[in-house]
């Protein structure tokens, strides 16, 4: 998979996955509406949260067109996951973080 790919799909699952929980969890609340203050934002108590990425992707040149990269590996939950097999092409280890805005619920104060 690309890492445009995976990173547009794995973010979009986020979002998605919390939509679903907020939706679900009628008595309770996801990522409640919270007011911004700098001590909430100091421990970390927004909608606005990063999502860090650490993947491995591969540059793969193919004669006549662009490389691409491929993403390889990705650590999810602690735990590796990737493809296995030999292919030409030189890996790399990417770590970032992207910020998103999660969908806020209805209550909180």
């Amino acid at each position: 998979m690309e890492l445009r790919d995976f990173i547009s799909k794995a973010l979009q699952d986020i979002i998605g996955a919390v939509q679903d929980a907020q939706k679900k969890v009628p008595d309770g609340c996801v990522v409640p509406a919270i007011k911004t203050t700098f001590q909430a934002v100091q421990h970390g108590v927004s909608e606005i949260q990063a999502v860090e990425f650490e993947v491995t992707v591969r540059a793969d040149e193919r004669a006549g067109s662009e490389a691409r990269l491929s993403v390889v590996a990705a650590v999810i939950g602690g735990g590796v996951k990737g493809e296995s097999g030999k292919s030409g092409g030189h890996d790399a280890t990417l770590r970032f973080r992207i910020p998103v805005r999660l969908p806020s619920g209805e209550k909180g104060g």
